[in-house]
């Protein structure tokens, strides 16, 4: 029998998504309001009856304003913003879930490591292990300019900043002793003292005494997320990454992006089958294929002209309002981005020769990645295609109008998986690391 795919969604916590003006689009947040708790719950409880493993987080500080040199576009069309902080969504959804899991994401660059060891070890008791960190190794000038920065960091000093941050993190979460934690009421021994260690790091960026002051949760710590392309990116996948979440529109690109975790893994001493990745898609699925086309040409309906340029200068660092709409894509500089080297890789192999307009009317349309469009059965079998060609493991769909789309994947293509023995009827294990690790 083959494997389970494992299926997962990413959202941010705000009105709008990776589809720049589906909040517009005319059911979306009928009868919800996307920063009050019932939005939430009712999404829980969706993604829960179709038995999803994730409901990922994508996240950023500050907001995209390297378009024109200004904010504008962003603030007019929602551009990723605004973005609240999606860590007090995970006992939310969780509360309203059994088995669903929370993935956020929070930046190695901005945040005091001993902050986010102590907010993680905290969401793991509360999601009663269900809880995934993305680790971002953030950039931007302006996200920058929010936490006493002048400028931003070079990739290569955020990377070595990441890589001594997960240390901290990891010896923070040790530093509790598996059996540390006594409950001895008639010796009035809630720890063993023994068992709970200070960690006296010090380094190059931080200097954390420990111990942490909370103790070990079910999963230990939280599944370890990372979606970095760029060669930093993917060295560091190899070295931390229990989940991988990659971009790519075609097979071939899919392939070669699986071969490059391979080697990263096994050049830090893993095994290729440690990490799981899952591929950003785009999926419209209706009763028809003609209503499932008219899902998807709705939506490119509804991305305003400059939405996916603001939206691609902000990604990666480049003012695309200074360049002819009709460049090629590979002549825009994108290479050399210092911000989603993986993803400008992606647009490098896959959008080749398309002109910098028709990749930015791609890009606000859902930043490119795995796309099917059809009934169940039509979506299915390119999934399944994708799936058994690319060495991945699963798919992270990016959402249209919310939670219209999100009921489509659960209500129709969820049952067809199913009936093809290719997804779980129930949740199986107990923390979200047993199921995203098993097959």
């Amino acid at each position: 029998m083959a494997p389970n795919m494992h299926l997962a969604f990413v959202l941010g916590h705000g009105p709008s998504q990776h589809s720049i003006g589906a909040w517009a689009m005319p059911r979306a947040y009928r009868g919800f309001n996307y920063a009050q708790p019932a939005f939430w719950e009712h999404l829980a409880r969706t993604l829960d009856r179709g038995c999803i493993d994730m409901l990922f987080f994508a996240d950023m500080y500050g907001v995209y304003d390297v378009f024109e040199g200004k904010a504008d576009a962003a603030v007019k069309y929602a551009i990723q913003f605004p973005l609240h902080d999606p860590a007090p969504l995970v006992p939310l959804i969780t509360r309203s879930s059994t088995g669903l899991g929370v993935g956020i994401s929070v930046s190695t660059t901005y945040v005091p490591p001993y902050h986010t060891a102590r907010s993680m070890a905290t969401l793991d008791h509360l999601s009663e292990g269900r809880v995934a960190w993305n680790v971002v190794a953030s950039y931007g000038r302006n996200a920058a300019a929010q936490f006493n920065m002048t400028e931003e960091l070079s990739k290569q000093e955020r990377y070595a900043r990441a890589e001594e941050y997960m240390q901290v993190c990891y010896k923070l979460w040790d530093s509790w002793e598996p059996d540390a934690l006594v409950m001895d009421r008639d010796g009035m021994t809630f720890a063993d003292p023994a068992k709970v260690h200070k960690i006296h790091h010090q380094g190059d960026y931080f200097q954390v005494e420990g111990p942490l002051c909370v103790a070990p949760g079910p999963q230990g710590w939280p599944v370890i997320i990372q979606a970095g392309g760029s060669g930093p990116g993917m060295a560091f996948a190899g070295r931390h990454a229990e989940v991988h979440f990659a971009t790519s529109s075609s097979l071939a690109g899919m392939a070669e992006h699986r071969a490059r975790i391979d080697a990263s893994a096994g050049e830090a001493g893993r095994a290729p089958k440690d990490i799981r990745t899952i591929w950003a898609s785009s999926i419209f699925v209706g009763e028809t294929e003609a209503e499932a086309k008219a899902k998807d040409e709705a939506l490119r309906a509804m991305v305003p002209p400059m939405g996916g340029l603001a939206l691609m200068s902000g990604h990666f660092g480049v003012d695309f309002s200074t360049l002819p709409s009709d460049i090629p894509i590979e002549d825009t500089g994108i290479e050399e981005t210092p911000g989603m080297q993986g993803v400008a890789n992606m647009l490098l192999r896959d959008y080749h020769g398309q002109t910098l307009a028709e990749v930015a009317r791609m890009y606000g349309n859902g930043m490119g990645g795995f796309r099917a469009i059809g009934t169940a059965a039509q979506v299915a079998d390119k999934m399944e295609e994708a799936y058994d060609a690319s060495g991945g493991h699963g798919f992270m769909f990016r959402c249209a109008d919310l939670p219209g789309s999100v009921a489509d994947v659960v209500d129709l293509l969820v049952p067809e998986l199913q009936r093809r023995g290719r997804f779980r009827k129930a949740y199986e294990g107990e923390t979200l690391r047993d199921r995203l690790l098993s097959d």
